[in-house]
């Protein structure tokens, strides 16, 4: 896929570094340089200080479920064999919230406030960007 199909595919310039990291199977966020606040999605200034100084930090990928729907038509053909499955709105220690998929627990067990942690295990995050791996290089598993 070329560079810019790339970028005009996940989100624009500002989201290559997040890419990168899920590549290296690592969550990585913007911080503020100057006064520290997290940040996402990705931006040129932090809102609280109004700073255009950032860095990309490494998340601890330990969460809280704070939301989640249940997919029941696979998005993707090659995804058929995998409905059902929950997508996951979690808040991270950092403060920053992130969507993801959930592995090891079952739709019905999910719980408001439930810890989960960040898993790479098991998925491929080599393509990620594109719409099928991205979403399974980010995926949580309750604690």
């Amino acid at each position: 896929m070329a560079q810019d199909e790339f970028v005009r595919r996940t989100g624009g310039e500002e989201w290559i570094p997040y890419w990168a990291a899920a590549r290296a199977r690592e969550l990585r966020f913007q911080r503020c340089s100057d006064c520290g606040h997290w940040r996402h999605p990705p931006g040129p200034m932090c809102p609280d200080c109004r700073s255009f100084s950032s860095e990309w930090a490494r998340a601890s990928g330990r969460a809280r479920l704070l939301s989640w729907v249940v997919v029941h038509a696979p998005v993707l053909p090659a995804w058929k064999d995998r409905v059902p499955y929950p997508v996951v709105l979690v808040e991270c220690e950092e403060g920053v919230r992130t969507v993801g998929g959930l592995i090891g627990a079952a739709p019905e067990d999910l719980r408001m406030d439930m810890a989960v942690r960040l898993r790479y295990d098991g998925a491929d995050a080599s393509g990620c960007g594109d719409a099928g791996t991205a979403f399974r290089a980010t995926r949580f598993s309750p604690i």
